[in-house]
């Protein structure tokens, strides 16, 4: 039996790039069953634009809606996701530009691959219309592997954006688990499937990455400006490790994984602590013994950074 395809799809005031993302998903090798557009009350024409682009060309399965006002990111793409029927669903973004055989490679794996519940892929990040060097570790590789991303070597912090994933669509079941309200989509969808020991990577470049002052992500990537606001994120997140931890057996965690959320929990409480010494010295030991717990080298030397000049 041939699987459902959905792509889900949150615009806003995106006029600007929106046809272009449109046109890269209409060009697939394979069309997807149904596209699923949530306008969140655009003021630029965002939404009629989308109902004109699909009876300009009899988009059968394509279906755009407008919110009655504002939701936020957030919510919108919650609101896309609930109308997919699919079995594999797509999350896209309005301003980026997928490559042609996008979804035939990633189904093709999903299908061959049971154990995937989310695969995300790698991208060419892409400013003003040049390619860009992104700081990512191996976001330029292209050979077509396939790998998995473990709880330990990424804990829950996300990798690859929303944009790159496909995942089936029974990880929306987890979402009814705990409240995600107030998390954003791919966050949520990274986390229930690495938890789980069902998260991939596939080596290809499949997307245009757009980046520009008006993504709206943007906003959840900048560094705290202060030691206060540092220690807050990390009781933040200290408190969505023990959400998953409590959690778990509804998730299908296992019991190995189980273990890692509450050495990181133990983890980001002693890293609390020493933050708010505010010493650069004790900061700078702590980073050096505790360097396996953190995603990558560049939040561990935020640490020192964020003791060193951002005390207030």
């Amino acid at each position: 039996m041939t699987a459902k395809i959905s792509v889900a799809l949150a615009s806003f005031n995106g006029i600007r790039f929106i046809g272009e993302q449109l046109d890269s998903i209409r060009e697939q090798t394979k069309a997807p069953d149904e596209v699923i557009i949530s306008d969140d009350n655009s003021t630029d024409g965002t939404f009629e634009f989308c109902n004109e682009y699909i009876t300009k060309y009899n988009l059968t399965g394509w279906h755009v809606s407008q919110n009655d006002s504002n939701l936020g990111i957030k919510k919108n793409f919650l609101s896309a996701l609930s109308k997919c029927t699919g079995d594999y669903i797509f999350t896209c973004d309005q301003d980026d530009v997928w490559i042609k055989d996008k979804i035939q490679v990633m189904v093709d794996v999903m299908d061959s691959r049971p154990e995937i519940m989310c695969l995300a892929s790698n991208y060419i990040p892409v400013v003003n219309g040049e390619r860009i060097h992104a700081k990512v570790r191996n976001i330029e590789r292209d050979d077509g592997s396939v790998i998995q991303f473990r709880l330990s070597d990424t804990w829950l912090d996300n990798m690859r954006p929303g944009c790159t994933y496909c995942f089936r669509r029974e990880i929306l079941k987890k979402f009814n688990v705990m409240d995600i309200e107030n998390q954003i989509h791919d966050s949520m969808i990274w986390k229930y499937a690495i938890t789980s020991d069902s998260l991939f990577l596939l080596n290809r470049l499949l997307i245009q990455f757009r980046r520009h002052g008006d993504n709206a992500t943007n906003q959840f990537h900048r560094i705290p400006p202060n030691i206060e606001q540092r220690i807050a994120n990390i009781d933040d997140e200290a408190e969505m490790y023990r959400r998953f931890l409590n959690a778990s057996e509804q998730l299908a965690i296992p019991e190995a994984n189980q273990k890692l959320l509450n050495d990181k929990i133990n983890f980001l409480m002693r890293r609390r602590k020493i933050l708010s010494k505010r010493n650069i010295f004790r900061t700078a030991i702590f980073v050096m013994m505790n360097f396996k717990y953190y995603p990558t080298a560049r939040n561990a030397l935020s640490d020192i950074y964020a003791t060193l000049l951002l005390r207030k």
